[in-house]
């Protein structure tokens, strides 16, 4: 466990600089996971955190020297915040990674979503273990089944692809790949976008 992102990097300074930030649940070997918040009685969409994150913090307000930092991924985390949150916290990204560095998202789709629900004749389903969840408005309000004092489940701002896109490159980011062939969750209503900050 780290007190702050500094005092990572400055441990493991001969390593390559990777952040899974808002790990949750999941925990990932020979990257720096950060997650703000612990396990809370609530919590069903999240998993059991097995393996504490390696830094709890707000990652809004990661400070660390800037062009530091190799490659930052999001799964699933940009949806949590409002609009201007969001866009405020990757220029913060942009800045702590060194030029080259790589950013890494996925996020829901406003596009597939409403694609998936006004033109897909049989919606998909979550298993038996889910059946409270719809896999389709699921994506638009979070875990809106929780009562979460904190407010963390719940989806704030759903981007369309494009529009993401566009806000990346205001900020100063090259597009690598946009696509709807995402990792995890569900293809084609989500999306994964990669984008690198210039070499110069």
């Amino acid at each position: 466990m780290y007190q702050d992102l500094e005092e990572y990097i400055k441990k493991n300074k001969d390593k390559l600089i990777k952040l899974h930030v808002g790990c949750g649940s999941i925990y990932w070997d020979s990257w720096c996971n950060i997650d703000a918040n612990p396990l809370d009685d609530s919590d069903t969409h999240r998993g059991k955190m097995s393996i504490q994150p390696d830094l709890w913090a707000d990652i809004k307000k990661l400070e660390c020297s800037a062009n530091t930092v190799d490659i930052i991924c999001s799964h699933h985390v940009i949806e949590h915040f409002y609009k201007y949150e969001a866009v405020e916290m990757i220029q913060k990204f942009y800045k702590i990674l060194k030029p080259g560095g790589i950013l890494v998202t996925e996020m829901p789709n406003l596009d597939g979503i409403l694609n998936l629900l006004f033109w897909m004749p049989i919606k998909p389903q979550y298993n038996e273990n889910y059946k409270n969840r719809d896999i389709i408005k699921s994506q638009l309000y979070g875990a809106s089944w929780e009562r979460n004092i904190k407010g963390y489940p719940y989806h704030k701002y759903i981007w369309d692809k494009r529009e993401f896109c566009n806000e990346l490159k205001k900020i100063g980011f090259d597009i690598v790949l946009s696509t709807g062939a995402t990792k995890s969750h569900v293809p084609f209503r989500d999306m994964a976008v990669i984008c690198q900050k210039p070499e110069k």
